[in-house]
């Protein structure tokens, strides 16, 4: 498999000052978790590390070059964002052995929701993640599913996803991931008229005199 590799430079002990001049200059503050060790701090270029996300997704290995030391197999752990702007502020990578078993976040993708829309249904979006371990060589940029033959009344559980062959689901089988309902205003209307119905069959008759 054909990792992407990224350069990056090592970075030490920075004031809030300097970290500010170094997001204005393109770079974001960044740290290599690796288990039993000290993180390794770093530094990396914002627009590569998008551009690597836009393609990959966050659950892809990345080759972290770091200058004038050695590269480090790893994945996008966690990117903290400013909570007005969501820039980006910092990032944690976690170094990966490609033979050694990991757990990530992996998407799940809907395929097929605007054609349940057409259908006149709702759409009700329950689970958008799900927790899976595997190789990390094996795991998927998202869980597609086709929800396009699906009708009002039909639920999806995690139980129903295909996972690709090494990979096992740690989020549980029973939970909901998506269902298709009929447009809560429509449902509202129909009740309005059963109980205006019931109201009228209750209503005392009036006696008339011949």
């Amino acid at each position: 498999m054909k990792t992407t590799t990224i350069n990056v430079t090592p970075r030490g002990n920075l004031t809030k000052g300097q970290m500010k001049d170094m997001r204005k200059d393109g770079l974001l503050p960044a740290n290599i978790s690796i288990r039993g060790q000290d993180a390794v701090s770093i530094s990396i270029r914002r627009d590569e590390l998008q551009k690597f996300i836009q393609r990959h997704g966050t659950t892809s290995v990345v080759q972290l070059a770091v200058e004038g030391e050695k590269s480090y197999t790893a994945m996008v752990r966690e990117i903290q964002s400013a909570p007005l702007t969501r820039e980006w502020l910092h990032v944690t990578f976690q170094y990966v052995s490609m033979s050694e078993e990991t757990t990530a976040s992996v998407p799940i993708q809907l395929n097929g929701r605007d054609t349940v829309a057409h259908k006149g249904f709702e759409s009700n979006v329950q689970l958008d993640a799900l927790e899976v371990r595997g190789l990390p060589g094996d795991l998927p940029q998202a869980i597609e599913v086709d929800v396009s033959e699906m009708e009002a009344g039909d639920t999806l559980f995690v139980r129903d996803l295909q996972l690709p062959e090494g990979i096992t689901a740690l989020t549980e089988e029973d939970r909901l991931v998506f269902s298709v309902s009929h447009p809560r205003v429509a449902e509202e209307e129909e009740v309005a008229a059963e109980e205006t119905g019931d109201e009228a069959d209750a209503a005392p008759q009036e006696d008339t005199e011949e």
